[in-house]
């Protein structure tokens, strides 16, 4: 592939298809769009053996405490809500199987089965649920498990009240009779009654089966610890510590080195670093070192 755009400088360039673009010079392929693909580079992958980027993991370079645990970690997820919370690896596995246990995890029609962030953020679920990998494998069964059931629920189906089963079974509309089958290592041949989950019987139901209530939220987060765990507010405390607002078109300028007499880049103005106004004979007799 002869790349004819410039070189990846974000998650977005690699992970969103078509981002980057070429053209193959593979012999009549007309192929002009770049795919990328991540690899373990510890352990021998074959060619078909590829990873999944998980954008949300980040390293810690803004110092932001975790903010579940109040603690500084690295690396941390970065969740994609407006204010870019964060919390570490350990604190959000907890989050997850918590969630798990009680049964509070969200079915989306796009995304899956997914969380939010645990600030109760708007827009915040997490769109690459391979990050629930990081869960470890029995967690990890558990969750698509989960959502399997959840997923077939949404659908109309029921659960398997057989003792120790569960199996997800899409029953006949027309009848209240749901079998089930033993098949593939599943099912326990339990035929029950679709209104009131008891085994199957002919006349009207004695009496239902009780719904379960929603669970109550079990998992909380500090407020004073959510507004302090904020990716894009530390990003913004250094921009505001290191830079000024030039006077004439307001563009935040940073100064790394030398005297106060500045020069904005975009619209030409000279001024002050210390005064922040045009730079004159005052500013260049008082403040050219600093004084």
């Amino acid at each position: 592939m002869e790349k004819e755009a410039p070189d990846p400088s974000c998650w977005e360039d690699v992970l969103v298809p078509g981002k980057i673009q070429g053209r193959c010079l593979s012999s009549g392929c007309p192929g002009t769009a770049a795919e990328f693909y991540f690899k373990c580079a510890d352990h021998p992958t074959s060619e078909d053996d590829t990873s999944v980027a998980l954008p949300l993991v980040k390293s810690n370079t803004q110092h932001v405490d975790c903010l579940a645990c109040a603690d500084f970690r690295t690396p941390v997820m970065v969740f994609e809500c407006a204010d870019g919370h964060v919390m570490c690896l350990d604190c959000f596995a907890r989050y997850c199987v918590t969630k798990l246990n009680d049964r509070q995890f969200i079915q989306h029609a796009a995304l899956g089965y997914t969380l939010p962030c645990p600030g109760g953020c708007d827009n915040s679920l997490i769109k690459e649920v391979h990050h629930f990998r990081m869960l470890g494998d029995e967690q990890y069964d558990r969750y698509q498990r989960f959502g399997a059931e959840e997923c077939v629920l949404q659908m109309g189906g029921v659960l398997c009240p057989g003792r120790g089963c569960g199996v997800g079974l899409l029953p006949d509309g027309n009848s209240n009779m749901v079998e089930c089958v033993r098949q593939a290592g599943s099912g326990c041949g339990f035929v029950f009654c679709k209104l009131c989950k008891e085994a199957y019987h002919t006349g009207p139901c004695g009496q239902t089966a009780p719904q379960p209530s929603a669970p109550a939220n079990n998992y909380r987060v500090d407020r004073e610890r959510a507004r302090r765990a904020r990716w894009e507010r530390r990003t913004a405390e250094v921009i505001n510590r290191t830079t000024k607002a030039c006077p004439g078109c307001k563009v935040r300028t940073e100064k790394n080195d030398g005297c106060m007499h500045m020069t904005c880049t975009r619209c030409g103005f000279q001024w002050c670093w210390l005064c922040l106004t045009q730079w004159g004979d005052n500013c260049e007799d008082r403040h050219w070192f600093g004084e």
